[in-house]
């Protein structure tokens, strides 16, 4: 698991932040949901890895692209997943604003050490309502891992990022494993779960931990 977490630390970093200024058609065929990650990873570098920015400004930066790509507010539902349907509004609302904050807490330190790491699309398969794609990073041992990617196609947005898997294991299973199992214990009580979150968040508890 702990190598899950890094691998997908690592690719979500090298793509995550490359986003900015791309633009792809709503109109789109398969193969360019492939087109759309390769174009992220080639821009990686130039858009975060720059060293003359703040670390303000960079983290507004990846807060934004991670916003524009990722279909946050759709993965924060499905991770609650029964709970949401019982939690009030003003709950699910801070609960999206809370998991956006461990998202860009999780991955963003890791945004400079991986932008460099070597990237490959190796098959894009189209899905009734969503496109799988496949492909390679180097990880941190120098082996390359297989890493998926689950993405839609939104008329009104175009490309948009909806899970990642590594190792056979999702990125949205795996906090719906640990945060309805919170909730669990916490007796459904979402508003409960956002506090004991927050304070994890102001602990800096989600800053993903130097390799010894």
């Amino acid at each position: 698991m702990k190598r899950f977490s890094r691998l997908i630390s690592n690719t979500t970093a090298l793509l995550v932040g490359a986003a900015l200024s791309l633009a792809i058609s709503t109109s789109a065929r398969a193969d360019d949901a492939g087109l759309f990650l390769q174009a992220l990873q080639e821009k990686a570098v130039s858009q975060l890895a720059d060293e003359s920015i703040s670390e303000e400004e960079r983290e507004k930066q990846f807060r934004t692209l991670l916003n524009e790509n990722f279909d946050i507010s759709g993965i924060a539902k499905f991770v609650i997943g029964k709970y949401w349907r019982n939690a009030e509004d003003g709950p699910r609302s801070e609960f999206t604003t809370i998991f956006e904050d461990i998202m860009v807490q999780r991955f963003l330190p890791t945004f400079s050490q991986y932008a460099g790491s070597d990237f490959q699309i190796t098959k894009v398969v189209k899905k009734k309502t969503f496109y799988i794609v496949y492909s390679k990073i180097k990880t941190e041992s120098g082996e390359p891992a297989q890493v998926l990617w689950q993405i839609k196609n939104k008329e009104e947005t175009g490309f948009i990022i909806t899970d990642i898997a590594a190792e056979g294991i999702s990125l949205r299973s795996t906090y719906k494993s640990d945060y309805t199992s919170a909730l669990k214990s916490l007796d459904g009580d979402l508003s409960a779960l956002n506090g004991k979150l927050r304070q994890k968040i102001n602990s800096g508890d989600f800053v993903p931990k130097k390799s010894s």
